[in-house]
């Protein structure tokens, strides 16, 4: 199955950020409507509500962004317009001159196989699969990303309705990189990888994607095709 999904991509493009400050982003944004749970996957009552996020916020390119999909937009798109000035941390940043760029992408199934690159590192681990992950040898530890990255690009697309009906096949080159997630640092993974699925751009996988970990981007062949 495959279909396509309205995605919108801000980008405040004279503001400089580090990667780490993508939390900063999304701390504001759902600071001015906490009523709202698409800002910030939680319940008024501060319970996380575990699904995949509509509205993830990212530092791409060194330049804040904001990638919204499909019922994310309504949420996110009055805010974006809103804002005078947005202040992180303690900076106060008053050029909010916007790119918003509009489009559809297909997600689900592909006849062909289609190659990625993270943009940012993808959070495969968790506290139930690291210890396994350390104790494995080179090829089981390849084996058992593959297994994570296939359940992630299924998370992902049962979001959106979209039932995978081919068998995913998930190949990789991925090296470990550190980062720090939620004041904790953790083991991450930079790298390609390739499936038969389609991927939206600049989407999220993984863990901590509305803070912008795993953000993904599809590496076009010579002749510039999908």
């Amino acid at each position: 199955m495959i279909k396509n999904i309205r995605v919108m991509a801000a980008i405040y493009k004279n503001i400089c950020l580090s990667v780490s400050e993508a939390k900063r982003i999304r701390g504001f944004f759902a600071d001015l409507d906490y009523a709202d749970s698409y800002l910030h996957n939680h319940k008024e009552s501060g319970e996380q509500i575990y699904r995949y996020p509509l509205v993830q916020y990212k530092v791409v390119g060194g330049h804040p962004m904001i990638l919204a999909m499909e019922d994310g937009i309504r949420s996110i798109h009055p805010h974006l317009m809103e804002q005078t000035q947005m202040t992180l941390g303690d900076k106060i940043y008053t050029d909010m001159a916007l790119d918003i760029r509009l489009s559809e992408r297909p997600i689900g199934d592909s006849r062909e196989v289609r190659k990625y690159h993270f943009l940012t590192p993808w959070l495969a681990l968790n506290q139930g699969n690291y210890e396994r992950y350390k104790k494995a040898d080179q090829e089981a530890q390849a084996v058992l990303l593959s297994n994570i990255l296939t359940g992630n690009i299924l998370s992902m697309c049962k979001r959106f309705g979209v039932t995978i009906e081919n068998q995913l096949t998930v190949t990789h080159q991925l090296e470990n990189v550190s980062v720090w997630y939620k004041g904790k640092k953790m083991e991450g993974f930079r790298g390609t990888f390739q499936v038969n699925c389609c991927i939206p751009d600049l989407c999220g996988i993984g863990k901590g994607t509305a803070r912008g970990f795993g953000t993904v981007r599809i590496q076009h062949d010579k002749r510039g095709d999908e």
